[in-house]
């Protein structure tokens, strides 16, 4: 009978890591000094930052309020997800420094709203020294040309 229950919360937690994993994602800097975290949250995208465990962007939500067309903000399900390594040196024609190291971890993460049947893209870029991201629109039927409000 124990092995029964045992088994059971064994199954149980096996399940939870696997269906937490489709909704969260970890993202670190190359040095490992910057964490990011990126959730679905019933359908809604979220984001947060850590540098060395401390918190710098609390979890903050991730969307598009669009004029005169249903918003990018919820109802959301997760397509896909990339993650790559980008390190190159590259030399400015002027400055301070002869070269410059782009060195970062990137994590994408494809967002279908089925209620709509758009698309939408964001794109994580997470370097030593600090975060950027963007919004990505594939070339789709159901989203030509819009407004944010």
């Amino acid at each position: 009978m124990k092995f029964i229950t045992t088994f059971k919360h064994l199954v149980f937690f096996i399940l939870y890591i696997a269906f937490s994993s489709l909704y969260a994602q970890e993202l670190k800097s190359p040095s490992e000094n910057f964490s990011l975290l990126f959730e679905l949250k019933s359908g809604v995208p979220t984001y947060s930052l850590q540098l060395e465990g401390k918190p710098v962007i609390e979890e903050s939500k991730l969307g598009l309020v669009l004029k005169d067309a249903e918003s990018l903000v919820d109802g959301f399900t997760i397509k896909g997800v990339t993650n790559n390594t980008f390190d190159k040196i590259w030399e400015p024609v002027w400055g301070e420094t002869k070269t410059i190291r782009n060195h970062y971890n990137e994590l994408a993460v494809v967002l279908d709203q089925p209620a709509t049947q758009r698309t939408m893209i964001l794109r994580f870029r997470l370097f030593d020294d600090g975060l950027g991201f963007r919004y990505e629109f594939p070339e789709q039927k159901n989203l030509t040309y819009f407004v944010i409000k």
